[in-house]
This record gives C-alpha cells, structure tokens and sequence, in this order.
C-alpha cells in the first residue's frame, strides 16, 4: 500500500501547490494541506471511471482528500501499478494556466524529477492536457503520467505511474481506464 499512497502524494502536491506559497512542505504536510483547501474534491461524486481488467477500484479519503484508486498488479520491483483520480476547482484559471500552475512545483517536490512529453487527447469528449514524467519514490525510479480534464471550472486530475522504463508496456491498460472515464 505505501507505493500507491505515495504516487496519490505526488498528484496531489500537483493541485496542492498551484499557489505561490514560498515555504517548503513535506509531501504529507502537502495532503494535510490540500485536504484544508476548500478547492479540493470539487469533483467528488461526479465522475466514473472503471478499472482496467484484472485491475481494482478503490475510493477513499486521505486526510480530506477523496481518492479514487484504480490498482494493477504488484510488479517485479514491489511497486503496485495505479492510476488515480482527484479534482479540484481551477479557480476560474483556463486550461493551460491550470496545468502551468499545477506542473510547475513538480520539479520542486519530485526528487530527481524529470519531465518529457506534453500533449492533448480528447477524453469523453473533452480536450484534456497531459504530461509524461520521471522521479525517485521511495528509492525506486518511476514513471507517470498526467492528465487534466477540466469540465465546468473543475479539473479532473488522473495521474498513471509504473517502474520507470515500464509505462509503455502497461500504457494499454492505462488507456483502458482513461477511455473509462466520464464525468456524470
């Protein structure tokens, strides 16, 4: 279970972070904080989205946080495949913005943080934004990607990851969940 928390961390120092806040926050600090801000789950209840076959759904709270997990297998590295989901109210920023605000901290609270492609997909029927990146998790190299969603003044958040050098291989079953998804 420590693997897949810590992924949902690092979605949600994304969202978490968008302000300018100067002082430095440890990735638990940052979902204590972001479970405070009236701006999170904004799209709790309005949204679905399946897991992919053989995979699970879980939702949950983390310090007032609504999560939606969807959890694959455990890996040859220890490290449970997931994808998860969370929203917050973009503030009236448009989409590009949003996702500037949101991408940017990564860098800052991802340790050895590196971010690659950037592009656009529709999905159900919405023009999403989305970002392949790396960083070290507790000693392990992983790989994620990103995608924004937004859908009256909220952002939809799904965040994929796997053992660095692995998001291709399970980038179908990724894509199964994102085609999954649809806000209500």
């Amino acid at each position: 279970m420590k693997y897949f928390r810590l992924a949902t961390i690092a979605v949600l120092l994304l969202s978490a972070s968008c302000n300018n806040n100067k002082k430095q926050y440890t990735p638990q600090e940052l979902l204590q904080k972001a479970g405070k801000d009236p701006s999170m789950n904004a799209g709790k209840g309005k949204f679905n989205i399946d897991p992919p076959a053989g995979w699970q759904r879980m939702d949950t709270v983390m310090d007032g946080v609504a999560v939606t997990f969807l959890l694959g297998p455990v890996v040859p590295t220890e490290f449970r495949l997931n994808m998860n989901v969370v929203s917050e109210s973009m503030q009236g920023y448009s989409l590009d913005t949003y996702f500037d605000k949101m991408s940017a901290p990564m860098s800052k609270y991802m340790q050895n943080f590196s971010a690659g492609s950037i592009g656009e997909k529709d999905i159900d029927g919405i023009q999403a934004k989305w970002m392949q990146y790396s960083h070290k998790q507790s000693g392990l190299d992983i790989a994620g990607l990103v995608y924004v969603i937004p859908k009256d003044g909220i952002a939809y958040v799904i965040s994929c990851t796997a053992p660095k050098g692995q998001l291709e291989k399970y980038q179908a079953k990724f894509d199964e969940g994102i085609r999954s998804f649809h806000i209500l």
